[in-house]
């Protein structure tokens, strides 16, 4: 089906990878004695000296539970790189909802992902396609689902591109592969938190620049009715499908 497939069944088909204090001193029983006032001309006399404070060791950061990244349900970014080779490229990526759109090269070709039904329909001049699984650059926002457990644990800070940030290890437990991912997040504290770098261990780095926060435009979101189904489906797209428009600019909102 022409420039769709090439397009769409190249990037989607990627996700078949598995995307994932010491005590202090005790009281004496008996109150001491009060002390007497040094009489005139006399030398003050030597005060007793003071016990040291009790301190207490640091504690090493404990896990939290939760996906650090459900906080982020209204952005707009450009994002570099990818879980997997082949999605280095930057595209413009939109976030409303459960909803994330991810441009093509030129916008000629975008998907937008349903993150809460795990599917993914890809558009294009030429028609619409549609898949049952997240396109692989929704990564790592594709791990948001209830059935998923989560453990993030605080690192260090660092600072990426003028932000500084808290760095955290992410631990996805995902029951429905048994399996579970790993991932680390460079939180930007000017932006909320909002993960401006993500390490996957499989592939480049994933940076995300010139983010917006704030809601979306919701047209941005839109896609036709009737889509061919990618699992059904081989050949040129039905007649008839409607053509998007290209995207209109970010919603004004906090930025980097």
């Amino acid at each position: 089906m022409g420039r769709l497939t090439t397009a769409a069944l190249l990037l989607v088909g990627c996700l078949g990878i598995e995307v994932w204090a010491q005590t202090p001193p005790s009281q004496p029983t008996e109150a001491p004695a009060a002390k007497e006032a040094p009489a005139a001309g006399q030398g003050t006399p030597d005060r007793a000296a003071k016990p040291e404070p009790a301190t207490a060791e640091k504690p090493e950061a404990a896990p939290q539970s939760g996906f650090p990244l459900d906080k982020f349900k209204e952005f707009s970014a450009i994002m570099i790189g990818g879980p997997v080779p082949g999605t280095e490229d930057p595209i413009h990526i939109y976030r409303s909802g459960n909803l994330m759109r991810m441009e093509g090269i030129g916008s000629v070709t975008y998907h937008i992902t349903d993150l809460a039904k795990q599917e993914t329909h890809a558009l294009a001049r030429t028609g619409c396609l549609k898949y049952k699984n997240s396109f692989v650059r929704t990564y790592p926002f594709m791990f948001t689902n209830p059935a998923n457990t989560f453990q993030h644990v605080p690192l260090r800070k660092e600072t990426v591109d003028g932000h500084l940030c808290q760095v955290e290890e992410v631990m996805v437990n995902i029951p429905a592969r048994k399996t579970e991912v790993k991932f680390t997040v460079w939180e930007a504290e000017d932006l909320d938190g909002f993960p401006i770098k993500v390490e996957t261990g499989m592939h480049r780095p994933i940076q995300y620049k010139n983010v917006v926060l704030g809601p979306q435009d919701p047209t941005l979101f839109i896609f036709p009715d009737v889509c061919q189904d990618s699992e059904k489906t081989i050949g040129s797209p039905k007649k008839g499908i409607p053509a998007l428009n290209a995207p209109k600019k970010a919603a004004e909102g906090k930025s980097q």
